[in-house]
């Protein structure tokens, strides 16, 4: 008999023996059992402003709490029913308490291909910068930024914060976003680098991230990333056929 057979077993033959009634004893141990269910299905049926809510707080008990701030970030990222004001608000609050210098964008299940940029941040002398706040956001694979607003960057459904360390680096997981569907435009990430006693790295707003084996990327989209210092990555592949990019960063000092 395994473990948790076992297991049940006792609890049934104790409670028999405290009862005397094999019936009554069952019938207890269904009333138990259907307590823990429905217990843990009110949980799971906690709406995501509920939860929201709960890991708001957690984070406000204890800043280093990463698992309630990796749960909030999800909650975000799925199509959810917040409002862009909620949603831009929940995302400053992910913003302060960010302390890792890696962040997934995407659950496990968001359609499109996965991809992980990674890179370091430096000063002009190359030597790393700790304490530089990165954020990124995309398009998901449809080329859509937020559920009910296609085009709305500042509510972007996908979007990463992370702090680097004394090694400067960073690494983000994600899908590669897909280009808009009604324009022209190559696939790409928005990036934004602060770092205290250092000039913003945003390009002419933010940078974006651009692929070089992306079909868009016609002569005239080369010029308009030369001529506005927009990254154009080269993209491999992994032994797991995962897409990755390097990208790495300087800041100059104000």
């Amino acid at each position: 008999m395994c473990a948790r057979h076992q297991t049940g077993a006792m609890i049934k033959m104790n409670a028999v023996k405290k009862f005397g009634d094999l019936s009554l004893a069952c019938s207890l141990l269904l009333c138990f059992a259907k307590t823990a269910i429905a217990q843990e299905t009110s949980s799971m049926a906690e709406s995501p402003g509920v939860l929201a809510g709960r890991y708001e707080k957690a984070l406000t008990r204890n800043p280093n709490d990463d698992e309630a701030l990796e749960k909030l970030h999800f909650l975000i990222a799925r199509d959810g029913p917040f409002s862009r004001d909620e949603r831009i608000r929940l995302k400053q609050v992910i913003q302060q308490y960010t302390r890792l210098a890696q962040t997934k964008l995407a659950l496990p299940d968001e359609p499109g291909e996965p991809m992980v940029v990674s890179g370091t941040v430096r000063n002009a002398d190359d030597k790393p910068i700790s304490g530089a706040l990165i954020y990124v956001f995309h398009a998901d694979a449809r080329g859509h930024y937020a559920p009910n607003a296609p085009m709305d960057e500042p509510g972007s459904r996908l979007f990463g914060f992370m702090k680097t360390g004394a090694d400067g680096r960073y690494e983000f997981r994600t899908i590669r976003p897909g280009g808009y569907p009604h324009a022209p435009i190559p696939q790409h990430i928005h990036l934004l680098v602060t770092a205290s006693g250092y000039r913003d790295h945003k390009c002419r707003s933010t940078c974006q991230l651009v692929f070089k084996d992306d079909s868009r990327m016609t002569a005239e989209w080369h010029k308009w990333a030369n001529e506005g210092g927009h990254p154009v990555l080269s993209v491999t592949r992994d032994k797991n056929g995962i897409q990755r990019c390097v990208y790495d960063i300087v800041l100059r000092r104000d």
